[in-house]
């Protein structure tokens, strides 16, 4: 073995051991809280009242999206999800609810592609406020690029269906394992 491998194989022997260190002071005696639904979610439970659950979700034609539930006290409080578009743009995503799981608002960030027939497309940021009330919309804003643009019907609508979808995949509430001696 040569001092260069031996050094090399030293040095990823450390950094793994290293880790491994910080794994077992960062989880001490806890067990892993379990998978929150069937679709791949995973949770991450600590000694506050905030338990984080992740998730998987794709069409298989339009989107993929990954999300995180997030529980206070073990109600949900908030889904964010990253989404990567058939048009290969990317979209961020959060759903905030009320303690009665009524959706309270609904942010969207999102990269949209632009071009007309003789020029180079574009990519251009939109960013999307809707605030609600029960099922009434109170407001709604949307920016591209920094300039107010009018929030159209179908946006709402688009946003309210797909958050149904998410919704439908996350438990409302949850029970994160006691971690307190």
């Amino acid at each position: 073995m040569t001092r260069s491998t031996f050094l090399f194989i030293s040095a990823r022997a450390g950094a793994f051991a290293g880790v491994l260190a910080i794994a077992i002071t960062a989880c001490g005696d806890k067990q892993p809280a379990p998978a929150a639904d069937s679709t791949g979610a995973t949770s991450t439970a600590s000694t506050t009242d905030t338990v984080k659950v992740q998730g998987v979700w794709s069409d298989s034609v339009t989107a993929k999206s990954q999300y995180v539930a997030e529980y206070v006290n073990g109600k949900l409080v908030v889904i964010e999800e990253q989404m990567l578009l058939a048009d290969s743009t990317t979209s961020t995503r959060a759903y905030f609810y009320s303690t009665e799981y009524a959706l309270t608002r609904l942010v969207e960030d999102r990269a949209l592609t632009a071009a007309s027939s003789n020029s180079t497309p574009t990519t251009l940021r939109s960013i999307l406020n809707i605030y609600l009330t029960g099922n009434t919309v109170d407001s709604a804003t949307k920016l591209v690029d920094s300039v107010a643009k009018t929030v159209q019907p179908y946006e709402i609508d688009n946003m309210r269906r797909h958050e149904r979808e998410i919704f439908a995949r996350v438990a409302t509430t949850y029970t994160a394992p006691r971690t307190d001696r």
